[in-house]
């Protein structure tokens, strides 16, 4: 594949999974919050955050160190690799399925959310399943299948989307519990799907090799790390929030949350298809090109979240009217200050990805877990002193220290520039809008 199309190709699947899943997330949420009460959907939020935590955690601990490894072996090699990472993967998942047995009650006492215990276990009867939905969705990234990732990623989103919208059309709740198990469903297919989706790529062999297994888990180690306590640092407002306060608070949380994953979009998208490449020109000696690819990406994602920033800065009443009701209206503020997120996000996402490109996932790991540290630290003491909007004052200062941090530290390895990334962004617009015109003409 040559890099134009790689870049072309592989953002546009890719943007589209994210996009797709996105609004269907977003659609189903709306109904949700008009069939639930806030209380009984600040629950839901918080089942839907610590599975989302399970699953990055998860995803990262084979996901950067099995593309890193498969990139140029030959088919025996890479059964190997493919091997030892789904032994890891399934020792991983088993162990989570223990924990969430043994910390579901404590947890719904700790976060005053009763029935969560319930939902917990519901939930970890289906891991053992998505040991290959995993596997096969990395291995679809290592193999730049990309159409193929945007196909098995929303056959998980559309049928449990399609189960909301019918129950809200038919006019029947369903209770927390059913809509567990219908989640449960969605990921059962999605498996499925996936395994149809890798048949050609999949190699699997019982024994696994002690080499690649130690290879594996110690590079996946640092990044499992990073993706969890990252998940927990941008998870922290729900947690603290139920904890100190209610589920209610919780749901007013969220309801600026699903705004502000617009943004995860185009960060995501652009950063899962820059670490192959940039791992690729490091894999090579070329420090120049991996600088230039950072440089290049992260004006891609200013170029889509600076927009953004400014329109939730703006119209922030309007689009909680919209998409909750005025039982939410609330989360006004709370999204006026979550919304600078959108200008940092990309800075701390992109250093910690390259970090792990260059080689250096521990270095990114300590960053977020001091992200978690002190900004469990922030949001405490600013909730005590602000309640619901100290939440969000301590997530984006934390955020934000850890963002300038981590460039900084990125341009001890590499040569990068802060205001070239800006540039990049500007210089983004001009081509965006002569693609557009050229378009509307055919």
């Amino acid at each position: 594949m040559t890099d134009k199309k790689y870049w072309l190709t592989g953002g546009f699947f890719t943007m589209m999974h994210r996009g797709v899943d996105f609004l269907l997330g977003f659609i189903g949420f709306m109904l949700l919050v008009r069939v639930f009460s806030p209380e009984e959907f600040g629950i839901w939020v918080l089942l839907i955050t610590i599975v989302s935590i399970i699953d990055m955690a998860r995803n990262g601990f084979i996901q950067n160190g099995m593309i890193k490894f498969l990139v140029g072996k030959n088919d025996a090699i890479q059964a190997k690799i493919q091997t030892a990472s789904i032994w890891l993967n399934a020792a991983l998942s088993f162990l989570m399925v223990l924990l969430l047995w043994l910390f579901a009650k404590p947890l719904e006492q700790l976060l005053n959310a009763e029935g969560l215990a319930d939902l917990l276990k519901i939930h970890s009867l289906v891991l053992p399943v998505l040991i290959f939905h995993t596997h096969n969705m990395v291995l679809m990234q290592a193999k730049y299948d990309f159409k193929a990732y945007f196909i098995a990623g929303i056959s998980k989103s559309l049928p449990f989307f399609l189960v909301i919208l019918f129950a809200y059309l038919i006019d029947t709740k369903l209770s927390l519990i059913e809509l567990a198990w219908y989640q449960n469903l969605a990921f059962l297919l999605a498996t499925f799907m996936s395994v149809y989706q890798v048949r050609q790529y999949f190699k699997f062999r019982l024994k696994a090799k002690k080499y690649w297994l130690s290879k594996i888990f110690h590079f996946g180690k640092y990044v499992f790390g990073t993706n969890l306590v990252s998940m927990l640092t941008n998870s922290l407002d729900k947690f603290l929030l139920g904890a100190l306060l209610s589920p209610v608070q919780v749901a007013m949380a969220n309801t600026a949350g699903r705004v502000m994953n617009m943004v995860e979009i185009p960060v995501n998208s652009i950063a899962s298809i820059s670490y192959p490449k940039a791992a690729e020109a490091h894999d090579k000696k070329q420090s120049g090109l991996v600088g230039e690819i950072y440089e290049k990406t992260l004006g891609m994602m200013l170029s889509l979240t600076t927009p953004f920033w400014l329109f939730c800065m703006l119209f922030a009443h309007y689009i909680v009217l919209l998409i909750a009701g005025e039982a939410y209206l609330d989360a006004v503020q709370f999204l006026r200050i979550m919304a600078f997120l959108a200008l940092i996000k990309p800075f701390d996402r992109q250093s910690g990805v390259f970090l792990d490109a260059i080689g250096k996932p521990f270095i990114n790991m300590i960053m977020v877990f001091g992200t978690f540290i002190y900004g469990a630290l922030f949001s405490w003491i600013f909730i005590q002193w602000f309640g619901l909007l100290g939440a969000a004052y301590g997530l984006v200062l934390a955020i934000l220290t850890t963002a300038i941090i981590k460039h900084i530290i990125l341009s001890k390895f590499i040569e990068v520039n802060f205001g070239r990334c800006w540039i990049k962004a500007i210089q983004n617009y001009p081509i965006m809008l002569h693609t557009l015109r050229s378009k509307l003409k055919k």
